[in-house]
């Protein structure tokens, strides 16, 4: 957190804005539990989140134009025989990076009901084994641009403990699997070429990845005296 803050530091007097926060008691992670749930070699985001009764609907939906200068993951704590299991699975170690996508609708589907993005930056992968069962901050180095209405994405090449799952029903996240195969896991699916557009159809309920970004909104041009 002590890079973080020496990335927002630069940048006076902005405000600084975590997507994604939920007040405490914050959900945890499955693992170690039975089932442990966790996923892997895709990109995805929450679409709903459920907070005191009322949906917060794309919580990591930029709000305004700003500087992308880290993350955060709430990790949970797999066994031995679990770890084993996901890096036979996926590949090891555990890693993750943030993604930024924006939405690409076409002409034939103008409100972007197909669920297309474009992939326009993203951050450097970083290894979570040993931020287990923590939430770990990680800084992205380079700041990256953001503008309204972009999408903070999480990136998952091998495999990360972040799923809180059996959640309320109107909790959500989709993912960049091929549509039809939703359930398929292990090939991967991760976005990863920028510039390329992908359709996130594969829609998960009950379940939140557990992932937040921070955010140093762009200082509002000053008001010209008339």
């Amino acid at each position: 957190m002590l890079l973080i803050a020496a990335a927002v530091a630069t940048l006076a007097f902005a405000k600084v804005r975590e997507y994604g926060l939920e007040p405490a008691p914050r959900p945890e992670a499955d693992c170690p539990g039975e089932p442990c749930r966790a996923t892997g070699r895709v990109t995805g985001f929450q679409t709903r989140n459920v907070r005191d009764g009322k949906a917060i609907r794309y919580p990591t939906e930029v709000r305004r134009n700003g500087w992308l200068v880290g993350f955060s993951v709430t990790l949970g704590r797999p066994n031995k025989s679990q770890r084993t299991f996901f890096d036979r699975l996926w590949g090891k170690p555990a890693k993750a990076g943030v993604s930024v996508l924006r939405p690409a609708p076409t002409r034939k589907y103008p409100g972007n009901a197909i669920h297309r993005y474009e992939l326009v930056a993203k951050s450097r992968v970083f290894p979570l084994n040993e931020w287990f069962d923590t939430k770990a901050w990680f800084a992205i180095g380079k700041r990256i641009y953001v503008k309204r209405k972009d999408v903070i994405a999480l990136t998952i090449p091998t495999w990360a403990p972040v799923l809180a799952t059996d959640r309320s029903k109107r909790e959500r996240w989709r993912g960049s699997r091929k549509f039809g195969r939703c359930n398929d896991v292990t090939p991967h699916a991760e976005h990863e070429r920028s510039g390329s557009a992908k359709r996130y159809r594969c829609l998960y309920t009950t379940a939140r990845l557990l992932y937040t970004a921070l955010v140093v909104d762009l200082p509002r041009p000053a008001k010209r005296n008339r």
